[in-house]
């Protein structure tokens, strides 16, 4: 009789916690054949972050150990965890650890380590929403016995290859970074190298992202896993590519975060710098080297600080470095002095000793693939400035050198003058004119009289219309 009370009950109970006024009152009972609409009704619950709906769903189980272990299957059968951490439901994610008693080691694990269709874990989910506080709940549901699994459980991947440091890292969250990394102890340190080494799908790292966002403390935080005895492990982190050959360093330069630029370049010791060179030499899949992107984007500290990594014994590699081309032929003088770079156009002219001089004119006369030099572009765009620098490269001696490259057309036939008359820029027109001495006067009428490839001269008309 008592045993039937407690059903009635038992089954009231239930109800209410799902019941709404629309419902029609029926008879339920949890059986292994229905249990997948109640798992229904939880997720709804979960889905909602109805707190309360969840307690009195769970606590519906409570003093029956046979509805206990239905309780276990109902969880275990959904994926209210996934939900609740996904939504960041802190409150729920604790009710639904808690509902598993200490006998249910075995079990909690299981359900911890539960993936979705995707293969996403609770823990993916907490890190990739950001949520702390539900982290440090799944990462403490482990005791001490259950350390292997812990770490396990740290390291899964995603169907992307993608860790619950990949999201951290990309949500710039250091406190997730932190708990993550800490949960390795001394021993686990070969375990916690192999983690933080991880790729993604495109073969992107955490340094990578945490590197994209700019988050020096998190950079941190993932190099100091690296000790000295795995000095090596560290370079090859540091140096690792993703899967279009873009480095840590190439991000950095081309964002500007300077700090990160120095922790990445630290890395390197005395003993190192062969390796440093060959580091910071790498283009990306366009041929982009970390120069390339600091001198497009304007960062005149970091251009400074990849230049002065090459001592006066690596000046040849420096030159190499300085002079390299992207794929469209593109080098670092050309986009500086197409973006009004100035300081940096004079670092990389600087570079250039006396002794490689003929290698500096030869750099400066460089066309991309267009044809287009670094004096088309600083024209083009009104650089006064860098037009001056480009052309004090050429001292009396060169003159011949200085009016061939002042002649210099693109693939379309037009020349510098051509764009600076066109946009107005009489300073540069000026300069581009003065390059032609009395004894140059029949190529300086040979070059105000060019055509392009259309026929068209223009330099008289765009001239008269700016003035």
């Amino acid at each position: 009789m008592i045993s039937l009370i407690k059903w009635i009950l038992f089954e009231l109970f239930i109800f209410a916690a799902f019941a709404t006024d629309k419902e029609v009152i029926e008879h339920f009972s949890i059986t292994m054949k229905n249990i997948n609409d109640w798992t229904g009704k939880l997720n709804n619950a979960v889905r909602k972050g109805d707190q309360e709906r969840v307690k009195l769903t769970l606590n519906a189980f409570r003093g029956f150990s046979i509805q206990h272990k239905k309780l276990i299957y109902l969880l275990m059968n959904g994926n209210a965890l996934q939900l609740a951490s996904h939504n960041r439901h802190e409150g729920i994610v604790s009710l639904l650890l808690n509902a598993f008693s200490e006998k249910d080691t075995d079990k909690l694990i299981k359900y911890l380590m539960k993936e979705d269709e995707h293969k996403h874990t609770a823990l993916h989910f907490a890190s990739r929403r950001e949520h702390e506080g539900i982290v440090k709940l799944l990462l403490n549901a482990f005791s001490k016995d259950e350390h292997d699994a812990l770490i396990e459980y740290i390291m899964k991947e995603n169907k992307l290859s993608e860790t619950a440091l990949h999201f951290a890292c990309r949500n710039e969250h250091q406190g997730i970074v932190s708990l993550l990394l800490n949960a390795f102890s001394e021993k686990d340190r070969d375990k916690s190298i192999e983690y933080v080494m991880k790729q993604d799908s495109t073969k992107v790292t955490a340094l990578h992202l945490a590197s994209n966002e700019g988050k020096q403390e998190i950079v941190k935080l993932l190099l100091n896993v690296f000790n000295e005895e795995k000095k090596d492990k560290l370079i090859e982190y540091v140096m690792k590519e993703d899967d279009k050959k873009i480095t840590a360093l190439h991000i950095t330069s081309h964002k500007g975060h300077e700090g990160i630029v120095k922790l990445l370049l630290n890395t390197f010791s005395q003993k190192e710098n062969d390796t440093l060179i060959e580091y910071i030499m790498k283009g990306n899949q366009s041929g982009e080297t970390a120069l390339h992107l600091a001198s497009h984007t304007g960062h005149e500290e970091i251009v400074k600080w990849l230049l002065n990594v090459f001592g006066e014994e690596e000046k040849e590699k420096l030159i190499e470095y300085v002079i390299k081309e992207d794929e469209k032929k593109v080098t670092a003088l050309q986009l500086a002095s197409h973006k009004g770079h100035e300081g940096i156009v004079k670092l990389l002219l600087s570079a250039f000793g006396e002794k490689e001089n003929d290698t500096l004119i030869e750099y400066v006369m460089k066309g991309n693939q267009s044809g287009e030099t670094a004096l088309y572009l600083a024209s083009h765009k009104g650089h006064d400035e860098i037009v001056k620098c480009l052309l004090n490269v050429f001292d009396e001696e060169k003159k011949e050198k200085l009016i061939e490259y002042v002649m210099k057309e693109d693939e379309k036939k037009i020349t510098a003058l051509r764009f600076a008359s066109c946009n107005g820029h009489k300073g540069i027109v000026e300069l581009l004119l003065s390059a032609f001495g009395e004894k140059e006067k029949d190529k300086l009428i040979e070059y105000v009289m060019k055509k392009d490839a259309k026929k068209n001269n223009r330099f008289t008309s765009c001239f008269t219309q700016g003035t």
